[in-house]
């Protein structure tokens, strides 16, 4: 069975979970005071998922995932954008309880458009995710979420980008995550399809979904 290589990359605002989400998509484990991403770290992933084809008959794939871990501090911007070319999916996270973090996914987007259209692009999505879920509780004043669900739905539509839901990184179990990310995969999938390193013709190809079909996890 032939792999499709695939390359996402993790993006945001320092703060917002990147690592969290790297690291537990990788072991399983939560690390709650993770030092800051210098730069880039990247590791790959080997899954296999059911695909759907025109017929709604059920082929199995493998995909080579290589993930992305990126810096989000400003003095790191220059690396990362470096990074953003031959990617297919782009994971786009913010903070549910940071509204700083989600006025800030249109420069992110703003970015990711202009570095890979500037250099032609390839066909790939940007998934948008709001992590820490768990933060938010409705008897605690002092936890109260800063963005709404409807306003990253909203965001998704504004600027065509698929919503991932929220999360809890936190809480979240590594099947329920696995199960998540192949979600994600399938996504990039239907606009990027079967691609061959080396040989993608090069065209922007953005998805939106308006009602996800990810389940939301978290507390």
């Amino acid at each position: 069975m032939e792999t499709i290589e695939y390359k996402f990359i993790l993006i945001g605002n320092s703060g917002v979970g990147k690592t969290s989400i790297f690291k537990k998509l990788l072991t399983g484990k939560f690390f709650p005071n993770n030092i800051s991403t210098i730069g880039v770290v990247n590791k790959k992933i080997n899954i296999t998922i059911d695909i759907e084809d025109s017929n709604k008959s059920k082929i199995e794939k493998k995909f080579e995932i290589n993930l992305v871990d990126t810096a989000g501090q400003e003095n790191f911007r220059a690396i990362t954008f470096n990074y953003y070319r031959g990617s297919d999916g782009i994971l786009l996270m913010y903070d549910i309880t940071d509204k700083t973090s989600f006025d800030h996914v249109s420069m992110w987007v703003n970015s990711i458009n202009e570095t890979i259209d500037n250099n032609q692009g390839t066909k790939y999505s940007i998934i948008l995710i709001g992590n820490k879920l768990d933060l938010v509780s409705d008897d605690d004043p002092k936890k109260q979420r800063q963005v709404s669900e409807d306003e990253a739905i909203n965001a998704c539509e504004k600027y065509n980008m698929i919503w991932g839901n929220e999360i809890s990184t936190k809480d979240i179990t590594k099947k329920d995550l696995d199960e998540l990310f192949k979600g994600y995969v399938k996504e990039v999938y239907k606009t990027v399809g079967a691609k061959k390193v080396g040989k993608q013709k090069l065209q922007k190809g953005v998805t939106y979904k308006k009602k996800s079909k990810f389940k939301c996890f978290g507390v």
